[in-house]
């Protein structure tokens, strides 16, 4: 049974990587330079650059599941959904997650700046 749960993650980590890289190959999409997020409270608001993430080898189909044609992240995750976190969760669940295992600053300041 072990076997076999390392053997699905293995396969499931192998296709979680290969296929993004797969499906952006097939169309070239240009990334803009920045996207400002609005924050709410005391934080601030995120200004986020899908073109150096890309630049980092980071795949577009990785925040838009479907391809860069999703339009805004709330289009889905709106919060009507129970089994769809909403845009805010699917935000920190994915950025702090890749951060944390990529041994990048995850804290709330190093993404949100708060007066903005």
């Amino acid at each position: 049974m072990k076997r076999c749960l390392v053997l699905f993650v293995a396969m499931a980590a192998a296709l979680l990587l290969t296929v993004p890289v797969m499906a952006e190959e097939r169309v070239e999409v240009s990334c803009p330079e920045q996207v400002v997020f609005p924050g709410k409270g005391k934080l601030g608001s995120v200004s986020f650059s899908p073109k150096i993430h890309k630049e980092m080898g980071v795949s577009c189909v990785l925040c838009h599941h479907t391809g860069p044609e999703d339009g805004k992240c709330s289009n889905c995750h709106d919060g009507k959904d129970p089994k769809v976190p909403n845009s805010q969760d699917a935000y920190h669940l994915l950025c702090k997650g890749c951060h944390k295992y990529k041994h990048i600053d995850n804290s709330c300041e190093f993404c949100h700046k708060p007066g903005t």
